[in-house]
């Protein structure tokens, strides 16, 4: 803005151009004119970087909620899933259990449906071996009996 209002001064004086040289010219612009510029293209520059930074800011904090909101959204689902397969997995697992308690049921009564006829012919082959041995001594006391001189 300075260097405006100079160079309009030197361009509105005309008397001002008889005794400024090109040296001069150049001397006022390298010394007056380009700190000036330089001044306000750092200036511009800073903010610049402060409205860019504001910028980037604010979308940060956009992007931070969103993801916020987006993590918060996903942590209910998994909890939801995970609730669920829990519920899933136990209604298995009582299943298994009954599906268990049933063979081992199943595993019982062919057992005993095994096992009983096997124990009742291995009673009633005792009581056929004890009334043999029986019979037999009773045989045996009657030829006994019969070869005895009377």
């Amino acid at each position: 803005m300075k260097a405006i209002i100079i160079l309009s001064l030197l361009l509105l004086t005309t008397s001002a151009f008889g005794q400024v040289t090109k040296e001069d010219l150049r001397t006022i612009i390298k010394e007056e004119v380009r700190p000036i510029i330089k001044e306000e293209v750092t200036a511009s520059e800073k903010r610049m970087r402060e409205y860019i930074d504001l910028k980037i800011d604010g979308v940060e904090k956009s992007l931070n909620a969103r993801i916020d909101g987006v993590e918060k959204s996903l942590n209910a689902r998994i909890d939801a899933l995970e609730t669920s397969v829990d519920d899933r997995f136990d209604a298995v697992d009582k299943s298994l259990d009954r599906m268990w308690w049933l063979m081992i049921g199943f595993v019982g009564l062919i057992t005993a449906a095994i096992a009983v006829p096997q124990i009742v012919i291995a009673y009633r082959d005792r009581g056929q071996q004890g009334m043999q041995a029986e019979i037999q001594q009773l045989r045996e006391r009657l030829e006994a009996l019969e070869n005895t001189p009377s």
